[in-house]
């Protein structure tokens, strides 16, 4: 009984991580990534701890019923399910479609193994089911990945600067923000920095990286030439500012490329504080 649930929980693994593959395929354009190993494992993980328990259960519970026993038993298993919102929200969506493929994988072993003469019936049933519910929850997530806050940043950089480039966020001179369509655009001077009144963006990284010549030309920067770094902050008397960084090069040690003027210089230099502390 454990062993052939445990291949359930295997196969219905499979096939959740097979539902990500295809979204990660038609979002990002990719055949693999090491996330989908994560998102199997962790399947896997509540299939075992969860899944299996609960079908267990549903067994026990439904084990006199006879017409009812299939709808009984799908009850369970998305009830308990759904639960696990109280318990933990941002999962649940995702614990609900694992369990109805938990549910649907182990009617059809189930069904395959006991019943034979049944199987046009559980073609019918296990068809229904995974042509309803599938689509939904594989349009859900498409949906939500739509909706995960993104960032769009433009940085228009000297064409040859190659370092550490400084975004100061929130000082209430700086020029007037530009915007291309749904782009934030930041003009970043020779030094390596650039000062704005917009505030740090949060989410998924979406921005565009350009170099510009003297002439105002653009010329697009490889992904594989960005360093994303973070974002900071700092205070003192009087002023608190925050700032983003990144660097920006191709050669293989960037590191050695120049980190460009410290946050403090930055904030001396367009005379937002009165002095620097080296």
């Amino acid at each position: 009984m454990l062993g052939s649930k445990i291949k359930t929980a295997l196969q219905a693994s499979i096939l959740f991580t097979f539902g990500f593959w295809l979204l990660f395929f038609f979002s990002e354009g990719e055949l693999f990534s090491f996330f989908l190993i994560v998102v199997f494992l962790y399947c896997l993980f509540g299939n075992i701890i969860y899944g299996i328990p609960v079908s267990l259960l549903s067994e026990f519970l439904t084990r006199n019923l006879a017409v009812w026993r299939f709808p009984a038993s799908a009850f369970i298993h998305t009830f308990l399910a759904a639960v696990t919102y109280f318990i933990m929200e941002g999962f649940a969506y995702y614990a609900l479609i694992a369990a109805v493929l938990f549910f649907l994988v182990d009617e059809w072993r189930k069904w395959d193994r006991e019943m034979p003469g049944s199987r046009k019936v559980t073609l019918n049933a296990a068809g229904f089911l995974v042509a309803c519910l599938l689509p939904i929850g594989f349009f859900w997530m498409l949906q939500k990945a739509d909706l995960e806050e993104k960032t769009h940043d433009l940085y228009l950089i000297p064409k040859g600067y190659a370092g550490q480039v400084r975004i100061v966020h929130e000082i209430e001179n700086a020029p007037v923000p530009e915007s291309e369509g749904e782009y934030d655009v930041f003009r970043v001077n020779d030094r390596g920095y650039a000062i704005t009144s917009l505030p740090q963006s949060e989410g998924y990284i979406e921005d565009l990286y350009y170099y510009v010549d003297d002439k105002g030309e653009r010329e697009p920067i490889p992904e594989s030439c960005i360093s994303h770094g973070g974002a900071g902050g700092v205070q003192g008397d009087g002023y608190d500012y925050s700032y983003t960084y990144f660097s920006v090069g191709c050669e293989e040690d960037i590191a050695d490329q120049g980190n460009g003027p410290g946050i403090e210089d930055i904030l001396y230099e367009e005379g937002l504080i009165n002095q620097t502390f080296d």
